[in-house]
């Protein structure tokens, strides 16, 4: 009597034993998945700001080229400008030379006149070359008006292209500031984009090793719960048929494979697309054993049926058990919502059983 009341006093230990050890790796479980969940945030807004970077890399360097052809263009108007003041500058000298040496002429012509004019003064005549020098002295006057009304075109042609010269120089000047400072920002996107390249192919690896690390508590979870004695026996609801949860159009299959960031997500329950607030009822009796926030699933409610099949409802908005409630088939346990990871108003759903996700749909009852 004695050796057999050790056993059961040893059986007992072990199980205690065991289901400390379950309990601890529950927890831990769900240490992995609110990890993953928060790494996956992460990843998916360092995602964000590198695409975000690589199109202002884009915009950027489309600037920098418009910017290097108006350089182009200011350089080769710049030239042009050049040559046409150094050209001018160059006439407008001829002229000044041409209407020197034309007042030298003109001096000298005047001076001849004068000459003639006292040498015959008081005789009543007048020397033959005197209407000769004058004629000479005229022509030349007009030819100074025409060399000085030509050197003042030079001279505001010179002026306007200059002022043209400055204008474009100073273009050039900005055009090259700028095409310098677009260098400088591409080069600093790049730093940067390299820095979120490098950052997300880091939460990449870490949301594999977290799928991987998860995956593989799952396992041990399940081995666990088996060695501990935990299973039911029955795997009978209350009517051939569970209850539909909510009722909506179903978005998200089960076993739907979504890929991100190189992983491969596998959806463990059904996505039922439906109005925000709907009430969302239990598919059959059992016992609430979760009733909070719990990371992707958001407002999420976990049922134990008693018979080896659990059922979880994720995304909700409002919950109305609290966990040890005991619930009934089609009672309201939660209104739906847009909590967690949901990307629009729905009910996600779990059926489990053994603690394995297992595809719901063939347990419904017909709609």
């Amino acid at each position: 009597m004695s050796k057999t009341l050790i056993v059961i006093l040893i059986l007992i230990s072990v199980n205690i034993l065991c289901a400390d050890e379950l309990d601890d790796k529950v927890r831990e479980l769900q240490r992995l998945q609110s990890e993953l969940e928060s790494t996956e945030a992460k990843a998916q807004e360092t995602a964000a700001r590198l695409q975000q970077t690589v199109s202002e890399i884009q915009r950027t360097s489309s600037l920098k080229q418009l910017s290097e052809k108006n350089l182009k263009k200011y350089k080769a108007e710049a030239r042009t400008l050049r040559d046409s003041l150094t050209h001018v500058e160059r006439q407008i000298e001829l002229a000044a030379e041409r209407l020197e040496h034309l007042h030298r002429v003109q001096n000298a012509q005047i001076q001849l006149l004068l000459r003639v004019d006292r040498s015959y003064k008081g005789q009543q005549i007048q020397h033959r070359d005197h209407h000769y020098l004058q004629e000479l002295i005229k022509l030349n006057c007009t030819e100074i008006a025409v060399m000085g009304g030509h050197k003042v075109s030079l001279e505001r042609a010179q002026q306007l292209t200059s002022t043209m010269s400055t204008k474009i120089n100073r273009n050039l000047r900005n055009e090259d500031q700028q095409a310098r400072r677009y260098a400088t920002q591409i080069r600093s996107l790049d730093n940067q984009s390299k820095e979120l390249s490098k950052a997300e192919q880091e939460l990449r690896d870490r949301i594999a090793q977290l799928t991987k690390d998860a995956a593989e508590l799952e396992t041990l979870i399940s081995r666990l719960m088996e060695e501990s004695g935990r299973l039911p026996s029955s795997y009978r609801f209350t009517q051939a048929k569970i209850a539909w949860p909510v009722r909506g159009t179903i978005i998200r299959n089960f076993g739907q494979e979504t890929r991100d960031y190189n992983t491969s997500v596998v959806s463990n329950g059904i996505d039922i697309a439906v109005r925000e607030g709907s009430n969302v009822v239990a598919i059959d009796d059992g016992e609430v054993v979760f009733s909070d926030r719990y990371g992707g699933q958001g407002k999420m409610i976990i049922i134990d049926h008693k018979n080896g099949f659990f059922s979880l409802y994720g995304y909700n908005s409002d919950l109305l058990v609290s966990r040890g409630a005991s619930v009934t088939r089609g009672q309201v346990i939660a209104r739906s919502g847009m909590t967690g990871s949901a990307a629009e108003p729905s009910l996600h759903f779990e059926l489990r059983k053994d603690g394995v996700a297992i595809n719901p749909l063939p347990f419904f009852e017909a709609r």
